[in-house]
């Protein structure tokens, strides 16, 4: 029975240390967090923040309906310099499309699971939805209207070069 005090001991001083399993859990950042590539080739990165995790649009691709619109004045426009133009609220339209924040998403009670509330600067309208993890690369973004009207899309994670923490392109 000594070697159960020995294992014991261990224990308690590993749980005192930080060190084990419970620890290296909490190290290690959820699947949801990381830099994903949208239907669109737009880029949004999804970190954790006070509301549970927050996805912000990280690299502007224009959709086609808009190149298809504006033709070549488009060539000519910075991407940082698009504006959230559509958005309801006449304050918020001048803000800037790099870096808005589109998700804002809260863990249930299963890990590869996420709800919240997700924001379309094509329409300048905010949707009831959720991100489930499909894997540790892919991820489905669903939005609805009333719960009824819902549209899905698959988005695969940017890899980065571990080396210098950039994506792979």
């Amino acid at each position: 029975m000594a070697w159960l005090g020995k294992l014991t001991s261990i224990v308690a001083v590993s749980v005192a240390l930080g060190v084990g399993p419970v620890a290296a859990q909490q190290e290690l950042p959820a699947l949801i967090e990381g830099v994903w590539l949208t239907t669109a080739q737009t880029e949004l990165t999804i970190v954790p923040c006070a509301s549970g995790y927050c996805g912000h649009i990280s690299k502007i691709v224009v959709p086609e309906a808009i190149r298809q619109k504006y033709g070549d004045q488009l060539e000519s426009i910075d991407p940082a310099a698009f504006t959230d133009a559509n958005n309801k609220d006449p304050a918020l339209q001048g803000r800037p499309i790099q870096g808005l924040q589109i998700l804002a998403l809260r863990q249930t009670g299963n890990p590869m699971f996420y709800e919240g509330e997700i924001y379309n600067p094509e329409d300048g309208n905010i949707y009831s939805g959720s991100v489930e993890v499909l894997s540790a690369d892919l991820i489905r973004l669903k939005g609805c209207v009333l719960y009824v009207l819902c549209q899905e899309q698959d988005w695969s994670r940017v890899l980065t070069d571990p080396a210098a923490g950039l994506p792979l392109r």
